[in-house]
């Protein structure tokens, strides 16, 4: 890489790799009630026909949680979906929430697995769920596990994650979908003032804007303490988890006071919000001064009229105009959904906190890096490339930083580069995150090392190990990264287990897996998930150099 592509490189790194990381009524009761057809099921709205899958589980697909957020619903909290007379088809996913293709390869391929990264989406009656339950169910009712998928709060669906090998272990998975991007999380003032934020017991104005995809979010949740149990679900039991933002998104709601009581357990893959070098939320005041920008950009700076013009924007172009500015969209604290900052709600007390599986994957980083240097970047890094690279991400400590990671200390300077970012933004934040929750909560945590895991991209000079997103594969079938060898085939069996049975019990632990020890930040042990070679490391920190990146963290 030559140096004038350095400065590029940084500016696409933090908006691509930042995007790859945020009143109800009361209905009837749903129903199992379907006749004897155990494929037709009674929703509180309507009654959904699902159909059988592969493994003989049963799979509901494209099922509304809420109404279509579109007109003058766009930029509100989610109402209720309207009811419905007949049977709807359950048999095939919605489409996603408005996203731009993440198709970036040099051959037009998308950059992440999964169909919503290949087409996009403008269409905004986005807001449907997919339901997965498992074999031969005997009628007990069973731990649920709600999926949040990642891609930044911009990219991703629900539907891109199959959940039959969960559900075959004895879970009922729901993935959802939310709105993404400038339609998920803009604020503005304008919003704000016009804002009355809604749940399904109380209605408050907040004179706050933004953080709609975490208000869909808990709509969701809500959708499915009322419909689980008609599908075999035990709505006292309910985890929710998700990957990158997906588990930013899910550490906030441990954070939110309006989830309270809509799950029981948490799992945070790659993603954290809490702790020194997780992605913090906005401040309000922020959110609307990249609101404000946004909104300019797109032909709406009238303070008379900015709400209806902004309604009035097509959807392509809401999803094609942000300016590099606005480009991280990312959740805020000011809506009643999130009124303080995780950090502040922990220091007081005041949190959702349940029983957490969270953890990282050895190389998340190499992701990012093979993405932004080797395939955008024009080529891999030198030596003064990297140093360049670390003195404008890092100007206040670059020498520390590079005392730390000297290039010379790696198999090439991509690897050096990549080391730095896995250890600062995900391996040490998750560790934190645990070492914090743990004061209150039984915490397992882990981290994924397969260093052969199926790659979603080419890198022709990064070595992919153990990187961003590479456990999915392992716990959600995917076909085009399928698991390759015996041992990554075990692994998987292992893992789906562990998440199974945490999900059920709070406790991953059971017959025929290698024990997995509860985390306390005295003994500091973290389970490593690797092939053939899965048992709880001591060496977590040192690996990483959390004494570095947060010394005051590391006993």
């Amino acid at each position: 890489m030559r140096f004038r592509d350095v400065r590029r490189t940084v500016a696409r790194a933090a908006t691509v790799g930042a995007v790859l990381l945020l009143s109800f009524s009361a209905p009837r009761a749903a129903s199992p009630d379907s006749g004897g057809d155990a494929l037709v099921v009674r929703t509180a709205h309507g009654t959904v026909r699902g159909k059988t899958g592969p493994d003989g589980g049963r799979v509901f697909q494209g099922i509304p949680f809420a109404a279509a957020p579109t007109g003058e619903l766009r930029w509100r909290p989610p109402r209720p979906s309207a009811s419905w007379s007949g049977v709807r088809d359950a048999t095939a996913p919605a489409g996603p929430c408005p996203q731009l293709p993440m198709t970036l390869l040099p051959d037009g391929g998308p950059v992440l697995p999964g169909d919503s990264n290949r087409t996009g989406s403008t269409s905004e009656d986005c807001l449907y769920l997919n339901v997965w339950t498992p074999p031969g169910a005997d009628g007990r009712k069973l731990p649920v596990l709600v999926w949040l998928h990642g891609g930044g709060n911009v990219y991703g669906a629900g539907s891109d994650y199959n959940g039959a090998a969960l559900a075959a272990r004895g879970v009922v998975v729901v993935t959802v979908n939310y709105r993404l991007g400038a339609l998920g999380f803009l604020a503005h003032p304008a919003l704000s003032t016009e804002s009355t934020e809604s749940t399904e017991s109380t209605e408050s104005t907040d004179h706050a804007s933004g953080d709609y995809g975490l208000m869909d979010q808990q709509a969701a949740l809500r959708w499915v303490r009322r419909n689980v149990g008609a599908f075999g679900g035990d709505r006292t039991r309910v985890t929710l988890g998700g990957q990158s933002a997906g588990s930013v998104d899910t550490c906030l709601h441990i954070a939110s006071p309006t989830a309270q009581g809509l799950f029981h357990r948490a799992v945070q893959q790659s993603g954290s919000c809490v702790s020194e070098g997780a992605l913090d939320p906005l401040t309000l005041a922020e959110a609307e001064r990249r609101g404000q920008s946004f909104a300019a950009s797109v032909g709406c700076s009238d303070p008379s009229n900015v709400a209806a013009c902004l309604r009035a924007v097509p959807t392509g172009e809401l999803i094609r105009g942000a300016p590099a500015a606005a480009s991280l969209w990312t959740p805020n604290t000011g809506p009643a959904v999130l009124p303080v900052p995780p950090r502040r709600a922990w220091a007081e007390g005041r949190v959702n906190a349940v029983p957490t599986l969270s953890g990282s994957t050895h190389d998340e980083y190499r992701y990012f890096t093979a993405l932004n240097v080797d395939l955008l970047g024009g080529g891999p890094l030198t030596p003064q490339t990297y140093a360049a690279l670390i003195k404008l991400q890092h100007p206040a400590r670059a020498a520390a930083v590079l005392g730390t990671y000297p290039a010379s200390a790696y198999a090439s300077p991509n690897l050096a580069y990549s080391a730095v970012g896995t250890d600062q933004r995900f391996a040490c934040p998750a560790r934190a995150d645990g070492r914090l929750y743990s004061g209150r909560v039984p915490v397992y945590a882990y981290e994924f090392n397969d260093p052969q895991a199926p790659a979603f991209i080419p890198a022709p000079y990064t070595p992919q190990g153990a990187f961003h997103a590479a456990e999915l594969a392992y716990l959600f079938p995917m076909k085009a990264l399928p698991l390759t060898t015996p041992a990554q085939r075990r692994l998987s069996a292992t893992m789906t287990g562990y998440w199974a049975r945490f999900a059920a019990t709070g406790n991953p632990n059971g017959p025929g897996t290698p024990v997995w020890p509860r985390y306390s930040a005295d003994r500091d042990r973290i389970q490593v998930l690797a092939p053939d070679r899965t048992a709880p490391t001591n060496g977590f920190a040192a690996d990483h150099r959390c004494a570095f990146w947060q010394p005051a963290d590391t006993s």
